[in-house]
């Protein structure tokens, strides 16, 4: 009995010690648990990296769009997961500008970016001189049918193939950029006539073998046009001029710049006709004078050359302050 009575008084004074060092533990905090719960924290904190990230929602999204198109190739060879990463920031892209790196790229580079690129809106290879062919672009065209914008700027080693595939496949191109292409004849835009397009931009300056018929059949089929660049078209003349004033009444900038052959009668016409024209560049335009600009300009359209000095009257006078020294008004 009293070894029993002993044994109950221990539990009972041992239960009454846990109870005060628990109650302790909840109220003040105990060092040692917060120490696990530490280091805990810390071990799954270590075992997260880059690639644990959502990849379309986080990183695609806010991260990789930092880093240029050199960096992100720096990145997809660190590992095959940073590969895989970089292909799908790639596939996922609606923007393709290679502009910022020039003739200072590669097929095979411009390749892996594009190879799994299905919902393209724009492609800008700028300045893609020696590199970009037309057996790289014809594929991305025809994958890439919503493709609304293509600047193809200086891209020498193209042909006329390129074109032809984009009056084809691309339905809803707005904004195409040819400067410079002087590979471009009229029958690259053969496919432009069958189907029905909405061009608004059409840069085809420096391309030597655009001429008149080309540019006539080009305003029939694109009314809508609102920006059309025809600088450096030496063998352009008043009969395209005058189909551009007659068949383009959206139209807001043109640039004839270098058309040496073009005169006052088509710009006259552009001034009558082309109601909505905020800018015309005519430099180097020999034919074309303030007697066909001097319109355009009451009516605000801006023009890249000074208009001609207007009457100044200067008032002459002789050193002295004499007031009954005669005074000459001349009239230059």
């Amino acid at each position: 009995m009293f070894t029993s009575n002993n044994s109950g008084t221990r539990s009972e004074s041992e239960m009454k010690v846990f109870e005060q060092k628990l109650q302790e533990q909840l109220v003040f905090g105990d060092d040692s648990v917060d120490s696990e719960i530490s280091e805990s924290n810390t071990e799954s904190y270590e075992s997260i990296n880059l690639l644990d990230l959502p990849w379309e929602q986080v990183l695609s999204s806010f991260l990789l769009p930092y880093l240029s198109i050199r960096d992100l190739f720096k990145l997809r060879a660190v590992s095959s997961g940073c590969r895989d990463l970089v292909q799908t920031h790639f596939r996922l892209q609606f923007h393709i500008n290679t502009s910022m790196l020039g003739d200072h790229f590669s097929t095979l580079g411009f390749n892996i970016m594009t190879k799994d690129c299905t919902s393209l809106k724009s492609i800008c290879v700028r300045g893609a001189k020696s590199w970009l062919t037309s057996d790289a672009m014809l594929p991305i065209i025809s994958r890439n049918p919503r493709l609304e914008k293509v600047d193809l700027t200086g891209c020498t080693a193209l042909s006329g193939s390129t074109v032809y595939s984009i009056g084809v496949n691309c339905t809803h191109i707005k904004h195409i950029c040819l400067k410079d292409c002087i590979w471009l004849s009229g029958d690259n835009f053969l496919s432009f006539w069958s189907k029905k397009h909405h061009i608004e931009y059409l840069d085809l300056s420096g391309c030597w073998n655009v001429d008149d018929n080309l540019v006539v059949q080009l305003v029939q089929f694109t009314p809508k046009i609102k920006h059309l660049l025809l600088a450096n078209l030496y063998g352009l003349t008043d009969r395209a001029v005058g189909a551009i004033a007659h068949g383009c009444p959206s139209l807001v900038h043109l640039s004839l710049r270098g058309c040496w052959r073009v005169t006052d009668n088509s710009v006259r016409l552009l001034a009558q006709y082309c109601s909505k024209l905020k800018g015309i560049q005519v430099r180097e335009c020999r034919d074309i004078t303030e007697e066909s600009l001097g319109y355009l300009r009451s009516r605000k359209v801006l023009v890249d050359r000074p208009p001609p000095p207007g009457p100044h009257i200067f008032r002459l006078e002789r050193p002295n302050n004499n007031p009954h020294t005669p005074r000459i008004n001349l009239v230059l």
